[in-house]
């Protein structure tokens, strides 16, 4: 199907509000999630969300709203993408930020689109102009900015160290999100949108319900001791009640950070770039700064603020719309 200018204009610009909106969904999560980790373990949050995800989109299929069809398709890259993203990454990322200082954290997750543009030339083919470079230049350096900046004005005492097992998975969680954001981008050829998204959340619900069900039966699992001696009936009971205590923060992360923004991601990447879908998820690191400062009160210093718009002024320099080139007539 050819598209005309004016249709391909639109999906871009539709793709850059997605971009955003995604990145704002997501910068908005901690101010959910922080309570929600009061009452429930990190594996059992996700498992939570995502099985909340799942059933959301299995009612959208239900009722005709949706419609999805995996018959006669080649699923290796879908379901490679789903073991990158969410499940390998959600791992890695929790128990490398568990394992890691602040600023090592924020500066790896944040360099993920410098990967996805090498991991996009390689497997996409899909090259960078000198201006998308630049921008991902820039909005790497604004994460490292205003991560270090923050770092430097709250740290009380000696800062968090950073073990090697936690560097390990810190990288993981960005290998695997690099990996997610081109396979996402190769799938979209064969699977839509909401296939994808829907292949992701019941993969990411099945995947963290095994690993809360085995943490139970070996009593590893649960925020303080005495939930770990529970039997699985009174464990199962327990997660219900607890969640149900913090329904708000379910109901965000699950619709809004699982359905609505991976759905937005997916979309993104099928009308851009990987390079230039996966920077919008440095915006998350300014919004989630925002939301500190407006909702929170949080002080931000002079160097947060550039970093800031660095950011900014790099996720528009990767999307922004290339120079048409006057043909050469003669």
């Amino acid at each position: 199907m050819i598209m005309s200018a004016s249709m391909k204009e639109r999906n871009r610009s539709l793709s850059i509000a997605a971009g955003i909106a995604y990145a704002s969904i997501f910068g908005f999560s901690f101010l959910v999630t922080k309570g929600a980790l009061n009452v429930l373990d990190p594996m059992e949050l996700i498992f939570v969300r995502f099985l909340v995800a799942a059933l959301l989109m299995t009612l959208f299929v239900l009722t005709g709203w949706q419609k999805i069809n995996f018959r006669g398709k080649k699923h290796w890259t879908l379901l490679a993408m789903c073991f990158f993203q969410p499940v390998l990454y959600f791992i890695c990322e929790t128990y490398g930020v568990n394992e890691s200082s602040t600023s090592m954290a924020g500066i790896i997750i944040g360099a993920i689109p410098a990967l996805v543009a090498v991991l996009g030339l390689i497997f996409l083919k899909e090259r960078t102009t000198r201006g998308q470079t630049l921008g991902l230049v820039l909005s790497i350096l604004g994460v490292a900015t205003v991560v270090l900046a923050g770092a430097a004005t709250t740290s009380s005492g000696q800062p968090k160290e950073s073990t090697p097992r936690g560097l390990f998975f810190l990288l993981g969680a960005m290998v695997s999100a690099a990996f997610f954001n081109v396979l996402s981008r190769k799938a979209s050829d064969t699977f839509t949108d909401f296939e994808r998204t829907f292949a992701m959340m019941w993969s990411a619900a099945l995947s963290y319900g095994i690993i809360v069900f085995v943490r139970w039966l070996t009593g590893s699992l649960g925020t303080t001791p005495s939930l770990q001696r529970l039997s699985f009936p009174r464990a199962l009971a327990s997660l219900v009640q607890r969640s149900a205590s913090v329904w708000y923060a379910i109901l965000y992360l699950g619709i809004l950070s699982s359905v609505v923004a991976f759905f937005l991601i997916n979309y993104t990447l099928t009308q851009l770039k990987a390079s230039q879908s996966s920077v919008f998820s440095d915006l998350v690191t300014v919004i989630t700064v925002l939301a500190g400062v407006f909702i929170r009160k949080e002080p931000l210093n002079t160097m947060q603020w550039l970093g800031a718009a660095l950011i900014v002024f790099g996720v528009w320099f990767t999307n922004r719309k290339d120079k048409a080139v006057p043909a050469v007539s003669g």
